[in-house]
């Protein structure tokens, strides 16, 4: 009697198992339709589409070009990183210079308030130096970095990533957030 619940509660595992294994299958398998009309050969729809077939090899790297690619967007990389850095290092040196000049007991009122001013306008620079970044980023698809100095924004871009149609909108953006005139906006093409 023993013998016959182990192997009740064995099948009924297998089974379990089985029926586990069909349900993976089923909805994990690529959609399959029949590419060769009577060969007995299958691809999925997007190999047969592209016109390959299983079991064909596939470049994943064909060219030298790719890799010079790869490591001039490395470097390009590498610099906005290190001008963003350089950037907010400047502007932590000058905030924490006007937050000394507040702090100061010695420091007259007018110097406190030109400082307290000073403090707001670098802080609504920062803000709109990254929202210009962010929009650029978002509506033309390259790195940038963008300095903004009164009535002027110099706005450098990574190498590649400059046509009419950014051009305009790189501006256009500029223009409409910093308020900055039209040819008071400088775009430079990051060289490497």
């Amino acid at each position: 009697m023993i013998i016959k619940k182990r192997q009740l509660l064995l099948a009924t595992l297998i089974i379990a198992l089985a029926a586990a294994v069909f349900v993976n299958w089923y909805y994990t398998r690529p959609e399959v339709e029949t590419a060769g009309a009577g060969k007995g050969e299958t691809t999925t729809k997007q190999d047969a589409e592209q016109g390959i077939n299983l079991g064909d090899a596939r470049y994943v790297l064909s060219t030298d070009a790719s890799l010079e690619d790869a490591a001039a967007q490395a470097k390009a990389s590498e610099y906005f990183a290190g001008a963003k850095l350089r950037r907010e290092t400047a502007h932590d040196e000058a905030a924490e210079a006007l937050n000394d000049v507040i702090k100061d007991k010695s420091s007259s009122a007018e110097a406190v308030k030109q400082a307290s001013d000073a403090l707001e306008e670098l802080a609504k620079t920062i803000t709109l130096e990254s929202d210009i970044e962010n929009l650029i980023t978002a509506k033309v698809g390259c790195e940038n970095l963008v300095i903004l100095n009164g009535d002027n924004a110099e706005i450098i871009v990574e190498n590649g990533s400059l046509d009419d149609v950014s051009v305009v909108k790189i501006k256009e953006i500029a223009v409409k957030h910093s308020g900055c005139p039209v040819d008071g906006i400088s775009i430079i093409e990051m060289e490497y």
